[in-house]
């Protein structure tokens, strides 16, 4: 496993840059490999991010993305990764964060739920992640208090930072849900205050990452937050005054702000990113979407409407476009498709549907890889422009 000091230099150049390190979510092979071939091209770090949902160890049934377990996952990457510019980042590995219940549909006790990441967790410092995100935050929809869900942090930070293999581990601490504005200032410093002193009554140092809120969320397909609409929230200052002011504080007590959802902010939004000099930053869905909405798009233009029909019909069976709805959602079963396509690439059906559109389109002399490739490129490619990686 490379050393954090590698990391840590080649992090400290972008941050001398203003460029905000941008973190993918792994929501496909192509995905993934189009991710590397960017941050070879550009030679910046860029962070691949898989979820507990999208990546798991074998022993815990692997992960819905190509069906990869952690142990196939990690090689698959640094395989490809020839300069060295990927690291490996856990996302959201927390309690209650992968399956929820047991196959009676009984909630996991906090026993069970700790016990199943620590599980996760192990596997993912004995292959070599780079990065791993501790988030007990689910523990609040299943009895725990904010308090509880701190002290659920500290015990897997402990538990991580004692392994055998961990001394080279950079970590990432969040512990609440996602909010549509920024921290107030007074809240992230009581926040970050809080979590510093239990890290100290433990024994333990800080982990180099802090997620606090800057106003960003994902609902359906769009980001529903204040950072990308700039409309002030009552009685709360307009995230361009807020987002400065968070900064200081994780500054004050040394560690880097970490932004999650960042999924399709505006340009404006994206370029504000640098003024902030927020640090790092993460994507997802956008780019299931992005692929989903590329393969339709060239089964339609090319009158595969079966594929069309057989696609959606599985996709809006599966159910996966429910979480991501408004509560006054107007989504069409279009718009449900498009949301959770990417859930199923590695299902069975969809990918004999997928090999099938891949032969009738070779026949019309038309690339389906380039085609697709290409859109998840350019998606991508957005957030490097404006975070900084063409400079």
């Amino acid at each position: 496993m490379r050393i954090s000091n590698e990391f840590q230099q080649k992090f400290n150049s972008m941050l001398s840059n203003r460029i905000t390190m941008l973190g993918v979510g792994p929501m496909s092979h192509r995905v993934v490999e189009e991710t590397i071939k960017l941050a070879n091209e550009c030679r910046r770090p860029i962070a691949v991010i898989p979820s507990r949902r999208q990546v798991e160890c074998r022993e815990l049934g692997g992960g819905y993305v190509e069906s990869w377990a952690t142990e196939d996952f990690v090689p698959f990457v640094r395989k490809r990764d020839v300069g060295n510019f990927i690291y490996l980042s856990r996302d959201h590995s927390g309690p209650w964060q992968l399956n929820p219940r047991d196959k009676s549909g009984e909630a996991l006790s906090h026993r069970q739920a700790m016990a199943e990441v620590k599980n996760s967790l192990s596997v993912d410092i004995e292959v070599g992640f780079d990065i791993i995100h501790i988030d007990p935050s689910m523990g609040l929809g299943f009895g725990r208090s904010e308090l509880e869900v701190l002290e659920d942090a500290i015990e897997l930070f402990d538990f991580c930072t004692s392994h055998s293999n961990a001394s080279d581990q950079i970590f990432e601490v969040g512990a609440d849900e996602q909010s549509m504005v920024p921290d107030l200032p007074s809240i992230a410093e009581h926040k970050l205050n809080s979590f510093i002193e239990m890290l100290n009554s433990a024994g333990l140092v800080k982990p180099m990452f802090y997620v606090l809120q800057t106003g960003t969320k994902v609902k359906e397909m769009r980001n529903v937050g204040s950072f990308a609409t700039h409309i002030p929230v009552r009685d709360m200052l307009a995230p361009a005054f807020q987002i400065p002011e968070i900064m200081k504080v994780c500054s004050k007590y040394g560690m880097y702000l970490k932004e999650h959802n960042a999924d399709y902010l505006p340009n404006e939004s994206l370029s504000w990113h640098r003024r902030f000099a927020i640090p790092a930053a993460n994507v997802a869905p956008e780019f299931g979407v992005v692929e989903t909405r590329s393969i339709l798009k060239l089964a339609r233009e090319n009158s595969l409407t079966w594929f069309v029909d057989r696609f959606s019909n599985h996709v809006l069976n599966g159910m996966k476009w429910e979480k991501w709805l408004m509560n006054d959602s107007s989504a069409t079963d279009q718009d449900k498709v498009e949301i959770a396509g990417h859930y199923h690439f590695a299902d069975k059906e969809i990918m004999d549907l997928t090999e099938k559109l891949i032969l009738q389109l070779k026949v019309k002399q038309i690339d389906f890889e380039n085609n697709v490739r290409s859109a998840i490129r350019s998606s991508i490619s957005r957030y490097l422009f404006y975070f900084g990686y063409y400079d």
